[in-house]
């Protein structure tokens, strides 16, 4: 049930939504984006720029942590049809947290809490009709429509031309979060994470209406 398209466009919505929402409000930081983070610590040491190349350092690797979190929560949770949307939960309310505290709270402490958050959406939801996509950055689903595209046409494989537009479908819905998320943090500022947290909302609801119309018809 984790591998819906629905699904798939609206966590990558999320995805690009939060980096461009902490790198426009908490000085060119990503939660998700670790790639960015390594380029950014790379400066912040080269020119002793220390709070802000430890915050970076903080993010990264809590976001590894939650990566192997997500493994130890897979073989924990495993006995329940709801695990994944247990992660959701999680996120929602870290989400839900961030937009309520005033800016004065640390960034130490909200942001690796919301990248430990992303990890899991990333490791746990990474997958779309039996595809591997990420939700949270854009580089691999950018590698694998193009790539599939060439093969499609080179080859004369619809399947391959059918996978190429899922995936580039994907990126115009991190790039619409991305869009959004910077609009609405020049207008909301810090509250402007309330909307993903309300998107995710809608991902719970949609993800146990589909586990519950399995449930119905299986004994699994």
């Amino acid at each position: 049930m984790n591998k819906k398209v629905f699904l798939a466009w609206i966590l990558t919505f999320i995805g690009g939504f939060t980096d461009a929402y902490t790198f426009m409000l908490y000085g060119n930081v990503f939660v998700a984006g670790q790639t960015g983070n390594i380029i950014f610590l790379a400066v912040n040491l080269i020119n002793h720029q220390w709070f802000e190349g430890i915050l970076k350092l903080t993010i990264i690797l809590t976001f590894l942590i939650g990566m192997i979190f997500s493994a130890v929560w897979t073989k924990l949770m495993d006995k329940t049809h709801y695990w994944r949307v247990y992660s959701l939960i999680f996120e929602q309310l870290v989400m839900l947290l961030i937009g309520i505290l005033p800016k004065e709270v640390s960034v130490y402490f909200k942001l690796p809490l919301l990248a430990f958050a992303m990890a899991l959406q990333y490791c746990l939801y990474d997958q779309v009709n039996d595809y591997s996509y990420a939700n949270v950055f854009t580089t691999a689903n950018l590698k694998r429509a193009t790539l599939n595209l060439a093969a499609g046409i080179l080859y004369h494989q619809k399947n391959q031309l059918k996978s190429a537009i899922l995936y580039y479908k994907i990126i115009v819905c991190f790039i619409i979060g991305a869009v959004l998320g910077s609009l609405f943090s020049n207008i909301l500022g810090i509250r402007a994470i309330i909307i993903p947290a309300g998107l995710i909302l809608i991902t719970i609801i949609y993800h146990v209406k589909k586990i519950r119309n399995k449930e119905s018809f299986f004994n699994w």
